[in-house]
């Protein structure tokens, strides 16, 4: 296991050869890839090229260099003696491969330049260490300085160029004390980051969003939320629309009829808030349908009606009756 420090995802080998990258806002593994043909030995991540290149070894024997912008296949691979290794990458991009009894350490840029064939490429440096096995490969940060460990113990060999020689001492100190690691750890909390940044690819923090495929936008004028568009509307932004129903609507009539005009959006609209063609609900009308004598009223009239509380004046008074009944409807 590895944790790419420059996006902070969990790098995994397993017994079956595959390869898998974990981030915590996923369920399921981010890329899942077979890089060997036999257990996983040994992975490590690049950290002189912000994470780009990651080095693995299996069983079989075989290390491959692996482009992780690209996952198309290895950018290099080369058979080692010794079955499965130890890999380690240094500050600086050396990578040690520690096979059998020997450590060879290699240097960039011949083992991330692509090259086919399954030729190992030139050697920086190599050490042989008779104490076998070997279990483990680690470089000193800021310092030269390969450490083995093996069957009986430690051993340190110089591998010249392979620290960091200008270190940031607000990052990392190598000669901090206890204090300032206190305050390291209390700032590297406040400054942690939510788990659903950690992807891929880093870049996209403070990138622009891109525009969303469904848009809710009706006649591209007004953005409605997906639940208050019309049905047709929530088809189309779907893709599940049937174009022909939008035309069937407009070619026939709102009484079935297809030769009748073509009804407008405010009629429409008046149409729907009548209820299908019936009168609008509005205040209480009186009918003097039990006076069909009398004139119609063309200003304010007055008659007073007990039941409703009501006072109703009219020039037309002389016309009604002491105690007029009217009905009340709507």
């Amino acid at each position: 296991m590895a944790q790419n420090m420059h996006n902070a995802v969990i790098h995994l080998g397993h017994q079956n050869g595959t390869v898998t990258l974990w981030t915590p806002n996923l369920p399921h593994p981010a890329v899942r890839l077979l890089a060997h043909f036999g257990p996983v030995t040994g992975l490590s991540i690049d950290p002189s090229t912000g994470g780009r290149y990651m080095a693995t070894s299996g069983q079989d024997g075989v290390v491959k260099v692996w482009d992780c912008r690209n996952w198309k296949g290895a950018v290099r691979q080369w058979t080692s003696r010794g079955g499965g290794g130890e890999l380690e990458w240094s500050q600086k991009g050396a990578l040690a491969v520690a096979t059998g009894g020997t450590v060879n350490v290699y240097s960039k840029p011949s083992i991330q330049t692509p090259f086919t064939g399954v030729v190992s490429p030139p050697l920086y440096l190599t050490h042989p260490i008779p104490h076998r096995p070997l279990s483990s490969v680690r470089f000193c940060p800021f310092q030269d300085i390969l450490t083995i460990g093996h069957s009986t113990g430690l051993s340190s060999i110089l591998v010249p160029g392979a620290g960091e020689p200008n270190f940031d001492s607000s990052e990392a100190d190598p000669f901090e004390n206890k204090k300032a690691r206190r305050e390291k750890e209390v700032k590297a909390l406040l400054d942690k980051i939510q788990p659903d940044m950690i992807a891929l690819d880093p870049e996209f923090v403070g990138s622009l969003a891109p525009p969303p495929k469904l848009t809710t936008a009706v006649d591209e004028k007004t953005d409605l939320t997906f639940s208050r568009l019309p049905r047709l509307e929530r088809l189309r932004v779907q893709g599940k629309a049937d174009e022909t129903e939008e035309g069937d609507e407009d070619a026939v009539g709102d009484d079935g009829d297809e030769n009748a005009p073509k009804r407008s959006k405010a009629e429409k609209e008046k149409k729907k808030m009548r209820g299908k063609n019936k009168s609008l609900k509005s205040q209480p009308k009186l009918s003097r349908s039990s006076y069909p004598g009398m004139p119609q009223p063309t200003s304010r009239w007055a008659v007073t009606s007990p039941l409703l509380n009501l006072r109703i004046t009219s020039p037309h008074a002389q016309h009604m009756p002491a105690t007029p009944s009217y009905k009340l409807y709507g």
